[in-house]
């Protein structure tokens, strides 16, 4: 309880929140008795894993696709292959969203990227509101399932820590 309030306190006083969880979590190993050097470590042996490499490289290719206008030439292809179709409209923002997704690796950025003007064409091609907004936040989900998306590239990281059988690696979760 006392914790609870410690970290509500210096959230409210402004100190970053990575700092505040951070001293909680040492406080809490400390108070289970383990050694704080230890601790320290085992962070640097779990961070010296070159496959965390993949996360800000993922960033790093969101904000670089975002910001050179692919998410635009991505629906332009879509709609060009399928927007013939019957609900072409649809169609196109659950492809675009789930490619580009596929490609940054978050699927916030690719509501915020390609959201952006497919809402807009999605409203003015009479879909109603709720319809595209649902259609465009759950499209942006759908590419996480393909390859390479950075939760599966976490998921194996984490699962390839543990000691199981058959053991997990990010390779394996890849088709």
């Amino acid at each position: 309880m006392i914790g609870l309030l410690v970290v509500l306190l210096l959230a409210a006083l402004g100190m970053p929140l990575f700092a505040v969880i951070a001293g909680v979590a040492l406080l809490g190993f400390n108070a289970a008795g383990y050694d704080l050097v230890a601790v320290a470590v085992e962070y640097y042996r779990l961070g010296d894993k070159p496959g965390l490499i993949a996360i800000p490289m993922f960033t790093l290719a969101g904000y670089l696709l975002g910001e050179s206008g692919t998410p635009k030439r991505l629906v332009r292809l879509s709609m060009a292959l399928l927007g013939w179709l019957p609900g072409g409209l649809a169609i196109v923002a659950i492809v675009a969203c789930a490619f580009f997704t596929a490609f940054t690796g978050a699927s916030g950025m690719t509501i915020v990227a390609i959201g952006a003007f497919l809402y807009p064409a999605l409203t003015r091609a009479s879909y109603p509101q709720p319809y595209s907004l649902g259609l465009v936040t759950s499209s942006g989900s759908l590419g996480l399932l393909f390859a390479p998306s950075l939760p599966l590239i976490l998921f194996g990281f984490v699962a390839g820590q543990l000691n199981t059988t058959p053991v997990v690696t990010v390779q394996d979760l890849f088709l």
